[in-house]
């Protein structure tokens, strides 16, 4: 038997409110047991803020972290009409989107919070076309999260595409937004930038600011926390800086500002600091 294969049919059949409940069931007994990814969520969350999690805390990132994933494997079903009740951003929010695909083009870096899936989803509900790049999983997995994702209105290229950057370059000259993961560099290629009111540093992919400075678009970072039943969906204003280590800085910031906020919605299971 396909294990992957039985995982993605039944799960992507959950509808969501009983996904949401199997989460809330779930967490208080799975967050129990000793599990390697949720202590280093533990390390990184306490080395981030300062502040050590609590076994609440524990418990609501293991709902979390059940809830994106029962999520993108289900988005591709759910109607227009389940996707836009869902999500809450304030009309300024929303704004800054239209403002930069209007205007110079839009670079999106995004951490791994909340349900960034969901967030491209509600951006092809709204109009914007949504360009992102995934990771080659094993075991068929790529293909999967890639054909979900396309079925939610979603471009997606694999890491290893053949001149990806002139590609994304032609996705923001063409007015679509090009979302990015930046707060975990798997290239072993990327840059160091400080983590404020620390004295961590979090490794990051120079990739969002470098086609930003390439292609002369707005850079931005949009982040999402989980709120009861809904997702809220935050917008930065663009982050500016003369170099890619000076953008990638800025976006920093406002992740950090976003984890010391909702910490249990940064579903960084593994050490995220050097």
């Amino acid at each position: 038997m396909d294990l992957v294969a039985v995982t993605w049919a039944v799960g992507g059949r959950v509808p969501r409110r009983l996904g949401d409940a199997f989460a809330r069931l779930a967490s208080p007994v799975v967050s129990r047991f000793k599990l390697p990814a949720v202590d280093a969520w533990a390390d990184s969350i306490e080395r981030a803020t300062g502040v050590v999690p609590t076994a609440t805390s524990r418990r609501r990132l293991v709902e979390n972290w059940m809830r994106n994933n029962l999520w993108s494997l289900s988005l591709a079903r759910w109607s227009d009409d389940e996707v836009l009740s869902v999500v809450r951003i304030t009309p300024e929010d929303e704004a800054k989107l239209h403002e930069s695909l209007a205007g110079p083009g839009l670079v999106m870096a995004l951490p791994h919070m909340g349900s960034w899936d969901f967030a491209g989803a509600w951006c092809a509900r709204v109009g914007v076309k949504v360009v992102s790049v995934a990771e080659r999983l094993p075991k068929g997995l790529y293909e999967r999260f890639s054909a979900a994702r396309e079925g939610m209105g979603m471009t997606i290229y694999p890491v290893d595409q053949p001149d990806l950057m002139k590609r994304l370059a032609d996705d923001v000259a063409a007015r679509r937004m090009v979302c990015l993961l930046a707060d975990r560099d798997l290239s072993s290629r990327g840059i160091d930038v400080p983590w404020p009111h620390s004295q961590e540093r979090l490794p990051v992919p120079a990739g969002p600011a470098l086609l930003a400075l390439r292609t002369g678009a707005d850079l931005r970072v949009a982040t999402t926390h989980f709120d009861g039943d809904h997702l809220v969906l935050e917008v930065s204003d663009p982050i500016d800086g003369a170099d890619t280590a000076a953008r990638m800085a800025g976006v920093a910031e406002v992740f950090a500002d976003a984890v010391r906020r909702h910490p249990e919605s940064w579903l960084m299971l593994r050490k995220a600091f050097r």
